[in-house]
C-alpha cells in the first residue's frame, strides 16, 4: 500500500479513461489484456466506502469539481482530469456541513469560494470492491495503475450493485502508451462503454436517483406571446409553487440559510404576480392567497432577521475596535437563542395540516387553469395576450419608477428610498416573469442596469432597518441586568451602520442617473415596441 501511494502522488496532469464492465472485478481476461507490450501484476483488493457531496445546487459540479469523503478524510477531484487533492481529515461523515469548520487550508478555501452560503450536503454512499493492478512495460517498468471496480449503491443497511468500472491512470511521462492501452480497452468493452469522469459521477448520481443540476431558482420558463395571460401566470406560478415545495425539506432540516431565502424570494414573487396582474382568478379568490401567502411571510420574518445578522456577525465584529467587538457576543448568543425557537415555531407551521392542505388546494387551482383556462369572452383579462399583458405592465412599473426616482432630490430621505425599492422590485418581478417574451439583448442590458440600482437601495435599506433593530434591542436592555459594555458595542456598531449607510445615499443619485440614461430609455422603448 506505501509504494501504491507513493507512485499514485505522481500522477499529474494525467486524464482517467473509464469503460462500464459488466462484470466488474470479476473480469477474466484482464491480466492479458495488452500482452504482450504490457502486464499487468495485481497490487491489492480492497472495499472502499465514498460520500459525495455537493451544494443544493450542485455547485462544485458546476465548477468541474466533485467533494469525496472515504476514511473519514475529504478530498477534491477534478472532474476532468480525475486527479484528486492531498486529503484533509475529518472527525465524522456528516450529513452536511458548511466549509467553515473544516481546518484553515487549500480544501476549506477551494470550497468557501465554491459553496458560498451553501453548506455541502451528503448526495449518496457508494462502495467499491476494488483491485488495484500496477501496468507494467517490458522492461518491469511501471506506467500507470489500472483499478477494477465493483460499485454499489448504499441505501441504510442495504446495498444495491451499480456497474463494473475499469479505470486507467496512467503516470506522467509515459503518455505513449495511452494509445495503446485505450484501444485494448475500447476492443475489450467497446466505445459505447467508454465513460469520463464526469460522466462517471453523473452515472452513481444517477443511480440514487439523483439528477444533476435539478434545481435553479431563477425563473427558465418559455412563456408563448399568445397564450392568455391566465395560462401564463399559472405557468409561473406553479413554478415558484415548486420551488417552495422543494425548500421545505432543507428550512425543516436546519442545513443552510439559502432554503429560507430562496423560499421567501418564491413566495414574493407569488404575492407579486397576484396584484400585478389581473384576470388570473375572480378577486375574492386573490384575495384570499394574497393574504395567505403574506401571512405566511410574516411567520418567517423574525428567522430570516436572525439569520442576516448571524451571517453579519464576523463583518460586525471586524467592523468595531477589538475593545469593543468582544463585547458583541452576548448579543449574538441571544440572537442565537431567538432563532432556534423562531426556527422550530416556523418548522410546526411548515408540518401543519393547515399550511399543507393550502399548498397543496394551491396547486390544484393552478393546474385547473392549465386544463381548463377560462372563458373566451373579450371582457375577461385573463384572455388577454401574455405579450400584450407584459408589455403594459412593464411599461407601467418602467415609468413609475423612473417618476419616482427623479422626484427624489438630492437629499434623500429614507422613507423616499425606500419607497423606490419596491417599485424596482415590482418591475424587476415583472422583467424576470416575461423575460422569455422578449430578446434576451434586450431585456438582458435592462435587467442588469436594474440590479446596479437594485443593489445601492437594497444596501441603503438594509443599513436602516439594521441601525433601528439595534435601536430597539438597546432600549429592551433597559428591563435587564445592566451591561454598560454591550450597550456601548451596540453603540459603536450603529455610528458605523450610520456612515456606510450615508455613503450609499450619496451614492444614491449617481447611481439612479446611470439607471436614468439614454442607454436604457432606448432598451425599454425597444422593448415596449417590438
Amino acid at each position: 500500500m506505501p509504494i501504491i501511494a507513493k507512485k499514485m502522488a505522481a500522477v499529474l496532469n494525467t486524464i482517467c479513461l473509464c469503460f462500464k464492465s459488466p462484470e466488474g472485478i470479476g473480469t477474466p481476461s484482464l491480466s492479458g489484456l495488452f500482452q504482450p507490450h504490457l502486464n499487468l501484476q495485481e497490487e491489492l483488493h480492497r472495499k472502499e466506502r465514498r460520500s459525495y457531496y455537493d451544494t443544493f445546487e450542485w455547485r462544485c459540479f458546476e465548477h468541474q469539481t466533485a467533494v469525496v469523503v472515504k476514511n473519514r478524510t475529504i478530498s477534491l477531484l477534478d472532474l476532468q482530469s480525475g486527479v484528486e487533492s492531498a486529503p484533509l481529515s475529518l472527525k465524522t461523515s456528516p450529513s452536511h456541513f458548511l466549509p467553515s469548520i473544516l481546518p484553515p487550508g487549500t480544501i476549506r478555501n477551494r470550497l468557501e469560494s465554491l459553496a458560498g452560503l451553501r453548506a455541502l450536503m451528503k448526495r449518496c454512499t457508494i462502495e467499491s470492491d476494488m483491485v488495484a493492478f500496477r501496468i507494467l512495460d517490458r522492461i518491469e517498468k511501471t506506467t500507470g495503475f489500472l483499478f477494477a471496480e465493483t460499485l454499489f449503491l448504499i441505501k441504510g443497511t442495504r446495498k444495491e450493485r451499480i456497474s463494473g468500472l475499469i479505470t486507467l491512470k496512467p503516470l506522467k511521462g509515459f503518455h505513449d502508451d495511452i494509445f495503446i492501452i485505450s484501444r485494448a480497452l475500447e476492443e475489450h468493452f467497446g466505445t459505447e462503454n467508454r465513460l469520463d469522469v464526469k460522466s462517471v459521477f453523473r452515472l452513481l448520481m444517477d443511480s440514487a436517483g439523483l439528477r444533476v443540476n435539478d434545481y435553479n431558482p431563477k425563473i427558465n420558463l418559455s412563456l408563448r406571446p399568445g397564450n392568455p395571460v391566465r395560462i401564463s401566470a399559472a405557468e409561473l406560478l406553479l413554478f415558484t409553487h415548486g420551488i417552495m415545495k422543494c425548500n421545505e425539506p432543507g428550512i425543516l432540516g436546519n442545513i443552510d440559510t439559502e432554503f429560507l431565502h430562496d423560499y421567501r424570494v418564491a413566495l414574493r414573487r407569488t404575492r407579486s404576480l397576484l396584484s400585478q396582474i389581473k384576470g388570473i382568478f375572480p378577486p375574492e379568490i386573490i384575495l384570499s392567497y394574497r393574504q395567505a401567502f403574506s401571512d405566511i411571510g410574516k411567520k418567517c420574518n423574525t428567522l430570516r432577521d436572525c439569520d442576516v445578522y448571524m451571517l453579519k456577525q464576523t463583518a460586525y465584529f471586524d467592523t468595531l475596535p477589538p475593545l469593543l467587538a468582544v463585547h458583541l457576543s452576548p448579543f449574538f448568543g441571544e440572537l442565537e437563542a431567538t432563532r432556534k425557537v423562531e426556527l422550530k415555531r416556523f418548522s410546526d407551521f411548515l408540518r401543519s395540516k393547515t399550511y399543507r392542505t393550502m399548498l397543496d388546494e394551491w396547486q390544484l387551482l393552478l393546474k385547473d387553469v392549465l386544463s381548463a383556462p377560462g372563458t373566451e369572452r373579450e371582457s375577461d383579462p385573463g384572455q388577454e395576450e401574455s405579450i400584450s399583458v407584459a408589455v403594459k405592465t412593464i411599461g407601467k412599473a418602467w415609468k413609475k419608477v423612473i417618476r419616482h426616482g427623479r422626484a427624489i432630490p438630492a437629499e434623500a430621505s429614507d422613507s423616499e428610498l425606500h419607497a423606490l425599492r419596491i417599485d424596482c422590485k415590482k418591475l424587476r418581478y415583472l422583467l424576470e416573469f416575461f423575460s422569455s417574451l422578449f430578446p434576451e439583448k434586450t431585456i438582458g442590458p435592462i435587467v442588469r442596469h436594474l440590479k446596479e440600482l437594485q443593489e445601492n437601495l437594497g444596501a441603503f435599506v438594509d443599513l436602516a432597518v439594521q441601525q433601528h433593530a439595534l435601536y430597539r434591542y438597546i432600549d429592551s436592555m433597559k428591563t435587564k441586568p445592566a451591561n454598560p459594555e454591550l450597550a456601548a458595542a451596540l453603540g459603536g456598531l450603529i455610528v458605523m451602520l450610520h456612515r456606510q449607510q450615508e455613503k450609499e445615499r450619496k451614492a444614491f443619485n449617481q447611481t439612479f442617473r446611470r439607471f436614468d440614461n439614454d442607454e436604457t430609455e432606448t432598451l425599454v422603448t425597444e422593448l415596449l415596441n417590438r
